[in-house]
């Protein structure tokens, strides 16, 4: 069904050749906005698929065809006679452009007669009114011969002939003057009770017995299913010329007159009758999709900027530590053993990344002769004809750029410590190969709040809001921070300063510490909640706009964390709730449709773990040149159950080479490439220890955990430095 909704949404774009607003409804019929360019279908589940694409192609025709002005107001005729003539020449016109419609028009049309949506299976078609006629015969005429007189002919072709909308208008004016006439000139020759009454020489209660006993008679035998008119017990030529001898003007005024049952010339009953019928592919029950776009942001009131988070706090901890003589003095001789260690694993990264490259540019490179002779091949002049000097150009490479997201939540207190360690990694190997890049922690923090110069928790509502606030927006907590950790701007020197006090934050959550004291991180780097999401839904602004600053052409985003988004939001409309009379929020409801650029994204199912894969395709989509690479942190249980939630059931593989290898590289995520680590498994020692008097035995058996320990790892890094070469 949703798949549906989402294709046809693309071909309703696509016949358009614009970004149309398609969106689907609980409505009883599709329609049009001419002036706001919105294409709004019903939950056709029950129709077919060509019924399907005839009523797509039927609505994008007024959206091509119809003119967006007040031609429609102060019509001479009924609107109901100019939504056949329109329907009539979009639907031509429709056909014209794209000749593949044809068929579906024609069996659309074909497959709603049969199940008799113009409600005509035993009418009589003679006695239908002309419009009646005119609309059956340009949506079914094809195969159901309908019949018009000499004098209806020309106005019946003039709706087939009609090429602009002014065009149409005229034919249904001149349709319904037609009928018009026609109706006045029945009136005319319509006898009343008088009149024949002086024919007939029979009495008003007379003539009333006498149809009374006709009718009984007709039921007795089972005939007259029309019966004769009342006032006459004459034959059919007799009834005829004396209704043709008939003088209206003779009748008594005071005689109750003939009930005569004029057709309805202003309405379009067979019209009436298939957006009726229409109703009956609609599954009522079906629930409706809620469409979302992306709001703009501020991005100033998003991000904490480096310089002012680590000036912050190395303040906090000079007061906070001021009595006390050097509390970091263990945690930085940690950090600089730490950096000893991984300058081997750091160096390994940059020479993968090296050759990664150097292979790329070498299948890019292109070999041409230069029309100089090579001397040194001249003599092989009589059996070589290639003796001349060759160049090979290598093509300049594209520039890269990284950002990472961080999770901040309380839950990776476990693992954070070990997560950290690998981005200050993976940030050395950016700063030694020249790569810009920027380490974000997201975070739902009211602590933040004293960047705004606010101390009072209660003071969080008063924050500024980073984004409008308009319905069928993403919403966005004012609280949430994209807290800027470690950054490629400034000198080494920076730099390290950078990593230095993110190692110490981190430290305070790193498990079996061997020493009691570990010094706390500020306040304001406390672990909250786990926005993933809302980082995400920022970051398919920000993307773009850091790819600019930086001058880069291609930027890779690397998620790491250790669990699932807490739920989304977004911003509903007060018609939707009977309590609001202003927009307000509400988690995204099951079967959420994302706008984006034209495109329309479905498969959220709720508010968390769905709408993660959705944004992450989002962002593929909208940065094709981009890599989102995913970084998750878990044990063997939760790895198959996290691959579920991304909707990957075939588990076995990942599973056994987890198991193995404490890691594993799924390639069919909605991450261009997910690395899932087993918890504990970087941060462990990979140097090889062994006792001055261990036996071959014990050296043989420390070597080869060393070697395992140092796999896990080395194989995450050549992965990763061959997306990003």
């Amino acid at each position: 069904m949703y798949n549906t909704q989402e294709i046809k949404g693309n071909l309703a774009r696509l016949l358009a050749t614009e970004n149309l607003l398609v969106q689907h409804k609980q409505v009883s019929t599709a329609s049009f906005d001419v002036e706001k360019r919105v294409l709004t279908l019903p939950l056709w589940d029950r129709a077919s698929n060509i019924v399907y694409t005839m009523l797509v192609g039927h609505e994008v025709g007024h959206a091509l065809f119809t003119p967006n002005d007040d031609s429609l107001d102060n019509l001479p005729c009924p609107k109901a006679y100019v939504n056949v003539t329109e329907d009539a020449r979009i639907e031509k016109l429709m056909k014209r452009k794209y000749p593949g419609l044809t068929k579906d028009f024609y069996g659309g049309y074909q497959e709603l007669n049969a199940q008799d949506f113009f409600c005509i299976k035993d009418e009589d078609l003679t006695k239908m009114t002309l419009i009646d006629r005119i609309n059956l015969h340009y949506k079914i005429g094809a195969y159901a011969l309908l019949p018009f007189e000499d004098a209806e002919t020309p106005l019946r072709d003039a709706v087939g002939v009609a090429e602009t909308f002014e065009e149409a208008i005229a034919a249904a004016v001149a349709i319904y003057e037609y009928a018009k006439q026609q109706q006045e000139k029945q009136k005319s020759v319509t006898p009343s009770p008088q009149g024949n009454q002086q024919s007939s020489g029979m009495t008003h209660e007379e003539m009333l017995d006498k149809a009374q006993e006709r009718e009984q008679q007709n039921e007795a035998s089972g005939e007259g299913d029309e019966p004769r008119p009342w006032f006459t017990d004459s034959d059919p030529e007799e009834d005829d010329r004396t209704n043709r001898n008939f003088d209206k003007d003779d009748a008594d005024l005071d005689t109750p007159s003939f009930d005569y049952a004029e057709p309805d010339i202003d309405n379009v009953a067979t019209q009436d009758n298939f957006d009726t019928k229409a109703q009956s592919l609609i599954n009522k029950g079906a629930l409706p999709p809620t469409y979302v776009t992306f709001p703009k942001f501020d991005m100033s009131k998003i991000i904490t900027p480096n310089v002012a988070l680590w000036d912050a706090a190395e303040e906090w901890w000079d007061v906070y530590y001021s009595d006390q003589e050097s509390p970091f003095a263990a945690v930085d001789a940690d950090f600089n053993e730490f950096c000893n260690k991984s300058a081997k694993d750091v160096n390994y990264l940059v020479k993968e990344f090296e050759c990664k490259k150097s292979a790329s540019a070498y299948a890019r490179s292109t070999t041409s002769r230069t029309g100089v002779l090579d001397l040194s091949k001249l003599h092989t002049y009589k059996f070589n004809d290639d003796i001349f000097k060759k160049v090979t150009r290598t093509p300049d490479g594209k520039n890269h750029g990284l950002i990472f997201l961080l999770d901040w939540s309380g839950s990776m207190a476990q693992e954070i410590f070990e997560t950290v360690c690998q981005v200050i990694n993976l940030a050395q190997f950016c700063k030694k190969v020249g790569i810009p890049f920027d380490v974000y922690s997201f975070v739902t923090d009211h602590q933040q709040n004293r960047f705004f110069g606010l101390e009072s928790d209660a003071d969080w509502k008063d924050l500024p809001d980073p984004q409008t606030r308009n319905a069928g927006e993403f919403w966005l907590d004012k609280r949430f921070k994209l807290v800027n950790l470690l950054s490629s701007e400034g000198n080494n020197k920076n730099f390290k300063r950078q990593c230095k006090f993110l190692y110490r934050v981190a430290n305070y959550w790193k498990p079996q510490s061997y020493y009691n004291f570990r010094p706390a991180p500020p306040s304001f780097l406390g672990l909250g909640g786990t926005p993933l999401n809302d980082a995400l839904v920022v970051m398919r602004q920000y993307l773009g706009e850091w790819q600019r600053k930086q001058g880069v052409e291609k930027t890779h985003l690397l998620v790491l964390t250790d669990g699932e988004s807490q739920c989304l939001g977004y911003t509903k409309s007060p018609e939707d709730s009977v309590y609001f009379d202003r927009p307000y929020v509400s988690t995204l409801p099951y079967n959420t449709v994302v706008r984006d650029n034209g495109r329309y994204h479905t498969g959220i199912e709720n508010a968390n773990s769905s709408a993660t894969a959705v944004l992450l395709k989002i962002l593929r989509a909208a940065y094709p040149q981009c890599s989102v690479l995913g970084f998750r942190i878990c044990q063997n249980r939760s790895m198959v159950h996290y691959l579920h939630v991304l909707g990957i059931w075939d588990t076995d593989k990942y599973s056994k080479d987890f198991t193995k290898n404490k890691s594993t590289i799924v390639h069919n995520s909605p991450y261009t490439e997910l690395y899932v680590l087993k918890s504990n498994s970087y941060s462990s020692d990979t140097e090889m220890e062994v006792a001055d008097d261990a036996t071959k035995n014990q050296i043989k058996s420390a070597f080869r955990k060393s070697l395992k320990s140092k796999s896990v790892n080395r194989r995450m890094l050549t992965s990763f430095a061959g997306q990003i070469a």
